[in-house]
């Protein structure tokens, strides 16, 4: 009696594994059923961000492109409304992009023009500048104390 329960619990607990660990059947991949459908897959493609730093030569509001020069090269870049344009941290038209200054932008290719997301431009220069990085002041106190052979604490 023992036996044939131990049996029937096996084959039970068989059965069990075998429906929960078992495959679905796989589904056949469906079409897209109309253009719009088709349309909307395509976008979903990865868009990659892009960046360069260069010097703004102009800008024109009425075709809404901004001349970069990258690299011994001109290069024109669109921006549309979503675009963000700051300039220390201070939101601007960009109308008022300093023709001359140095920027960075970040763009995307899209129907084979690049269109701007960000464009960043920093007034503050490494010779403008008074003080010494704050990195300098950390690394000379690590290397006294390492020199000294004493830990030093540095207040942040």
């Amino acid at each position: 009696m023992k036996i044939r329960y131990f049996i029937l619990s096996a084959l039970i607990s068989i059965g069990l594994l075998y429906v929960a660990c078992g495959q679905s059947p796989e589904k056949a991949p469906r079409k897209p059923a109309s253009s719009i459908e088709k349309k909307i897959t395509e976008q979903k493609k990865t868009i990659r961000v892009k960046h360069l730093a260069g010097e703004v030569l102009a800008i024109n509001s009425k075709t809404k492109t901004i001349t970069m020069r990258y690299r011994d090269e001109e290069m024109d870049l669109n921006y549309d409304d979503a675009t963000v344009v700051k300039i220390d941290l201070d939101s601007v038209k960009p109308s008022e992009i300093p023709v001359g200054s140095r920027a960075t932008v970040k763009y995307v290719e899209r129907k084979g023009g690049h269109v701007a997301r960000g464009i960043f431009i920093s007034t503050d220069t490494a010779e403008q500048k008074e003080d010494a990085p704050q990195s300098f002041f950390r690394n000379s106190a690590r290397y006294d104390s390492l020199r000294l052979g004493s830990p030093v604490q540095i207040d942040a």
